[in-house]
């Protein structure tokens, strides 16, 4: 939990640095907060649909190497990404 909770931050302040727009929305206050509806709809389409860190059945979570959690991290980026440009967002 707490994992996701730092990959969470860290892609709220990285979508700070690589900011999103949405060339279908004219008005800067909607789009914020489209921006924001969209962002937390696919952040929790990613938790669904891809586990960051080890999952397990009330036992102690088995450490992950590097690589995996890596593997893991770019997966969830690579979602939220496709889901936010499927919404008509792009990086700016």
């Amino acid at each position: 939990m707490k994992k996701l909770l730092l990959l969470s931050a860290a892609l709220l302040m990285l979508g700070g640095c690589g900011s999103w727009h949405n060339p279908n929305i004219a008005d800067p206050l909607k789009e914020k907060e489209i921006f924001k509806q969209d962002s937390e709809f696919c952040e929790n389409m990613d938790n669904q649909n891809v586990p960051v860190g080890a999952q397990t059945d009330g036992e102690p979570p088995e450490p992950t190497t590097y690589e995996a959690e890596f593997s893991e991290n770019y997966a969830y980026e690579t979602t939220f990404e496709k889901c936010m440009h499927k919404r008509g967002w792009v990086k700016k």
